[in-house]
């Protein structure tokens, strides 16, 4: 196929359609014959501007290094604003490091002009593909963050059923309750940064107007805020920064996306380019949170600041507990934990929460089953990284054995998946009776579930389980903390 529309375009029959075309078979298969790269560079000259462009491409797409001097020189000389990102991005995969020179002024120009509302995209295009063109050969600066000790306004998000949790950890601190967590105005980062209840720390930011309506004002709002005044007091190292925009509403995703690109465009050029949109390698995130009557909450996170709270937790898989989720339940839990407890995790998974129950209060003996054999593996190396030490076993728990019995079960609880309503019941049942089996008296059990009709139900008909506390950590899709105590086989 790539054979015959090479023929055609040498011929010069349908040139147009079949430089296309030929540019889509490229991506399928390798040519049989050898492409001659006068073919593509005489096109450059070509009196239809389309051809030239895929044409250009076209030289890029076969990474043809004797084309360099002639793809310059037509982008040199081209008259379409909408053509000349095509040469670009076609000598951004050559070798062409000797016109970094030129490149850099054109460059200055292009963000120096206030082009019509025609011209913008095609400006900005190329804008774009020149900076591309100088991170491949001076790669991308590396900002420091140096803010420990600058007012911020931050927002820990943890769910609001947890947020008085947090807050009470906070006690000290003038804290304010918000729908996503609790907001804290504090002159001294440091201490938030070992805080295990919390899932992200975001930074505030300051508009002078609601953020709502088109892209356009909602991109010139945030240029006008003090995000980037933000980064640069709080780091080593000038602009350019490097932002991707995360936007959370109802939208459909297609028009989202189309919705976050409008804003981004408009944030470039209103900062002059100090803040640049990068859809990889980016060091800070800023984040447009819808609320209901359709306003966007702004906020920033920044990937500069060193999170090392749960830098253990190299593994995952889907079922894994967040680690933040695992800290808050040790926090809840604290008045029935014990430092030096014998512990087991029926499913551990990772190992997240057996190593954050350690991390909370220093346990005794700590032991892991699981029977899925790569979760076990991942757990025992997350482990390692946790500098712990913790027993796991490749079994499933109804088949555990064990010399002496433990003071506490903690677990995050499988989930239904395609159990019935039969099966779940007697699921529960049977883990009731087990962990009997594995429980001194007066042990007690941490469990994590959305399944508080089958807990409760098996604490009714087992009387040798007592109900301690029961804590809605998450009321959207129902998920409990439970601490249960075994009041011995002769209760």
């Amino acid at each position: 196929m790539i054979e015959a529309v090479y023929e055609a375009i040498k011929q010069q029959k349908d040139v147009r359609k079949n430089l296309s075309l030929f540019r889509q078979c490229l991506k399928e298969e390798t040519p049989k014959v050898e492409i001659q790269p006068e073919v593509f560079i005489n096109l450059l000259s070509d009196s239809d501007a389309k051809v030239r462009k895929n044409a250009a491409l076209a030289l890029g797409d076969i990474e043809c290094e004797e084309a360099l001097f002639s793809l310059y020189h037509a982008y040199e000389i081209e008259e379409k604003n909408f053509v000349k990102s095509s040469y670009l991005i076609a000598m951004g995969k050559l070798d062409c490091k000797k016109y970094l020179p030129d490149f850099k002024r054109r460059y200055e120009n292009l963000c120096a002009i206030v082009p019509t509302e025609e011209e913008k995209k095609h400006v900005n295009e190329q804008i774009k593909e020149l900076e591309k063109i100088f991170l491949k050969y001076e790669g991308r600066t590396k900002h420091k963050f140096t803010g420990y000790k600058e007012k911020n306004s931050i927002l820990l998000t943890v769910s609001k059923e947890c947020r008085e949790i947090v807050c009470e950890q906070l006690k000290r601190e003038k804290t304010q309750m918000h729908p996503l967590g609790v907001v804290i105005e504090t002159a001294d980062l440091t201490p938030y940064l070992y805080l295990r209840t919390y899932r992200e720390l975001l930074f505030l930011l300051d508009c002078s107007k609601k953020l709502e309506g088109n892209p356009g004002t909602i991109g010139k709002e945030l240029a006008e805020s003090n995000l980037l005044e933000k980064l640069e007091k709080c780091h080593e190292g000038a602009a350019p920064f490097y932002f991707r925009l995360e936007i959370r509403s109802s939208q459909p995703l297609d028009k989202r996306t189309v919705f976050a690109k409008r804003i981004a465009a408009v944030l470039e050029e209103k900062s002059g380019r100090r803040l640049i949109n990068s859809t990889s390698d980016y060091e800070v995130e800023i984040r447009l949170l819808q609320s209901k009557d359709g306003y966007f909450f702004p906020c920033v996170k920044l990937y500069t600041i060193p999170m090392r709270r749960f830098s253990y937790r190299k593994n995952s898989i889907a079922t894994s507990i967040h680690p933040a989720t695992a800290a808050l339940m040790m926090e809840i839990a604290r008045p029935y934990l014990h430092e030096g407890a014998q512990v087991l995790d029926p499913f551990c998974g990772v190992g997240t929460m057996l190593i954050e129950r350690d991390k909370f209060i220093p346990a005794g003996d700590m032991y892991g089953t699981d029977i899925f054999g790569e979760a076990i593996e991942k757990a025992r190396e997350n482990t390692a990284l946790a500098e712990k030490k913790i027993a796991y076993v490749n079994r499933d728990f109804f088949d555990f054995t064990h010399e002496y019995l433990f003071d506490e079960i903690i677990s995050n609880m499988p989930v239904k998946g395609k159990k019935t309503k039969e099966e779940q019941s007697a699921f529960y049942e049977h883990f009731f009776e087990k962990a009997a089996k594995h429980l001194k008296e007066n042990g007690v059990m941490v469990l994590y579930s959305n399944e508080k009709g089958f807990i409760k139900r098996q604490m009714r008909v087992d009387k040798r389980f007592h109900l301690l506390k029961e804590y809605l950590m998450r009321e959207k899709d129902e998920y409990y903390l439970f601490v249960i105590r075994f009041k011995g086989e002769n209760a």
